[in-house]
């Protein structure tokens, strides 16, 4: 390596390790979150899952079972990935007496280790009976029943650590239908919004070039072949490979990035990063061959005094400085990487760039990265704050004096 590449990758690797250093030797690591300061980031699926297998685990009604067999078709060939059916036909949230899907749930995550979920409702449901009032779907009341049993469904997949894909309703054939998926999807966006699920939006996959609801349309092939049943609800096994193929390209680029991250030689092993991320310590069955650390005491004669040389990791030809994780700042880190914790940041757009080979440049890209937004001021709650007000919920803010939206006449 020349020393003008030698020296341009010390550069670039030390602008990526600084915010790390800061954050591992930060004293007053919660007072840094406040303003704004760099966390360490996550993938959104685990990096190290038991076993070096993934375990999709898809929960529904009779839409998740057509979902299952997509994506179970879909990874089929893939043998680090197992995709399990828990779906149940004629259920929901609605009718709770029938099956309760928030108390079969903690059985279900009892029973068997997952990863990911793929959640899919909408085919059962409608109104809902509290005491003597029936509320209709789409009324503030059903809105707020219905959503309290969705985001409590949703609080216990994530409190066990599942990446959650909420795939959302597509178009109905019949009006009625249709403005009844449009309220439940609008309750499943707002929810998985709010508890960390990703919100997967089916439903222009499967209108017309006008808008309408069509049951013909393009398959994973590109041919025009019918897509629905007769019902105007259902697939057909063409259909459900397109409908599960919006949760498998988002489920995809995720594994991918939980890959590099796994990846990343300045990360440590994966003992390290299991501790940094919260997860169990599993100890690794072949060690990482380009990771080389030394780690020294050495002791000044003349001032009686020990100073400690700080690990290297040796990337390439670059020797790169990594101190070791203190029970404080792996407390600090556990903090950052937890999902609803106080103190969490939000998920972050991961870019990497290979350099000659043998070193991996990253940055991440959030709101929270952007200096613009650094303050000492307490933040809106969320769902006071206008992004989540004008896109999540629909609304129109008051428009300001002079502001393009300001439409008063006449013009003062």
């Amino acid at each position: 390596m020349s020393h003008s590449r030698r020296h341009f990758s010390r550069a670039l690797l030390g602008a990526v390790l600084l915010p790390v250093v800061a954050l591992l030797f930060g004293a007053q690591a919660a007072p840094a979150l406040a303003q704004g300061a760099n966390p360490l980031q996550r993938s959104y699926v685990t990096p190290f899952p038991g076993g070096d297998r993934y375990r999709i685990v898809v929960l529904g009604d009779s839409l998740g079972d057509g979902i299952w067999s997509g994506l179970y078709r879909a990874f089929e060939e893939d043998k680090n990935i197992e995709v399990v059916k828990r779906s149940k036909v004629s259920t929901g949230f609605t009718r709770p007496e029938r099956y309760d899907w928030n108390a079969e749930i903690e059985q279900i995550l009892k029973d068997e280790k997952y990863q990911i979920a793929v959640v899919t409702f909408g085919a059962n449901e409608g109104a809902i009976k509290v005491g003597k009032d029936v509320l209709k779907v789409g009324s503030e009341g059903w809105r707020e029943a219905y959503g309290e049993r969705v985001e409590a469904f949703i609080k216990k997949l994530r409190a066990a650590k599942l990446a959650v894909y909420w795939v959302g309703l597509p178009v109905m054939r019949s009006p009625n239908e249709s403005s009844d998926a449009e309220a439940l999807n609008e309750v499943f966006r707002e929810k998985a919004f709010i508890n960390g699920a990703k919100f997967i939006d089916s439903w222009t996959g499967f209108t017309d070039e006008s808008g309408r609801y069509s049951a013909y349309g393009p398959d994973m092939t590109g041919q025009v072949r019918r897509l629905r049943e007769d019902d105007g609800v259902h697939f057909t096994m063409r259909g459900y490979l397109k409908l599960a193929h919006f949760a498998e390209k988002e489920i995809r680029r995720d594994l991918n990035l939980a890959k590099l991250e796994r990846n990343i030689p300045l990360a440590g092993g994966e003992d390290e990063q299991a501790k940094v991320m919260g997860r169990e310590v599993v100890p690794a069955k072949v060690p990482m061959a380009q990771l080389k650390r030394s780690a020294e005491v050495v002791t000044e004669e003349e001032s009686g005094a020990q100073t400690a040389k700080l690990p290297t990791t040796q990337a390439g030809e670059v020797d790169v400085l990594r101190p070791d994780l203190t029970d404080q700042s792996l407390q600090a880190a556990q903090t950052l990487s937890t999902p609803g914790a106080a103190g969490a940041m939000p998920e972050a757009e991961m870019i990497t760039a290979d350099i000659n080979g043998e070193l991996t440049a990253l940055a991440s890209i959030s709101s929270v990265s952007d200096p613009s937004l650094a303050s000492s001021k307490p933040r809106l709650p969320l769902a006071q704050r206008p992004y989540y007000r004008v896109l999540i919920k629909g609304e129109q803010l008051e428009p300001k004096d002079g502001r393009a939206d300001d439409f008063s006449w006449p013009r003062e």
